[in-house]
């Protein structure tokens, strides 16, 4: 159990696990347990996130005729900024959006694998999201993990050498881990953190969202009830 000091965080674990414990009582299929988290992070980013942002499962669009393709890889959560920004397509279930109006991405896995992480680091370097604001981060979250987070880490320090990645990634959790990675950029210094967790579940990955797209004042204002959103870290990797 979460700290009761932190009441939310406790909600949306017990919500989380509440929900996928019950599913797996019926089906141990991967696909179908990936996409009802999709589901249930959906719900949860609509429900508690302030509606300066959308949510939705789709893709991003360019029209810059040079690169190799104008549209992404499908997205299973996009947060964009419709406000400012004109949409493309929206059917309710999918969008289509401009490359500038996203603001933070995230893939959704039954199980994190290194093939996993490979797939996010090419995709965050693909010609199409280079027209991503250079502030916009992939993200992602798991069921569960074939992966240790060191041995995450090691990995994403390794195609960094040997690539010419540019974009920085923001968090990656999975939810059979008892730490979080927060992908940190301060200093002129890019480093991947491992943070021991403190069994806040869910709501850690969440913590990190609301500052990588609000920024810290949307999450000070609620930091009593969602928990602490920084922790010595346990270990370091600096990557660039």
């Amino acid at each position: 159990m979460c700290n009761n000091t932190f009441p939310l965080a406790e909600t949306f674990k017990m919500e989380f696990e509440y929900q996928i414990n019950k599913l797996k009582q019926y089906t141990k299929h991967g696909p179908s347990l990936g996409r009802y988290i999709e589901i249930l992070t959906l719900d949860l980013l609509k429900k508690y996130f302030p509606k300066t942002y959308n949510f939705s499962s789709g893709f991003f669009y360019s029209q810059n005729p040079t690169i190799s393709s104008n549209i992404s890889k499908q997205i299973d959560i996009i947060c964009f900024d419709r406000i400012k920004y004109p949409i493309i397509f929206d059917d309710n279930e999918t969008v289509i959006v401009t490359p500038k109006s996203v603001k933070g991405l995230i893939e959704i896995k039954s199980t994190l694998t290194k093939k996993s992480i490979g797939q996010l680091l090419e995709q965050s370097n693909s010609d199409i999201s280079k027209e991503l604001p250079l502030d916009t981060k992939f993200n992602l979250l798991s069921l569960k993990s074939t992966i240790s987070p060191k041995a995450v880490c090691e990995y994403i320090v390794d195609e960094y050498k040997n690539s010419d990645i540019v974009r920085a990634l923001g968090a990656i959790y999975s939810l059979d881990w008892n730490d979080i990675i927060i992908l940190d950029v301060r200093n002129n210094e890019y480093k991947a953190l491992i943070l021991n967790n403190y069994n806040y579940g869910i709501s850690s990955f969440i913590n990190h969202l609301i500052i990588q797209l609000y920024g810290k004042d949307v999450y000070l204002s609620i930091a009593n009830q969602i928990g602490p959103s920084i922790f010595i870290p346990k270990e370091e990797f600096k990557i660039r």
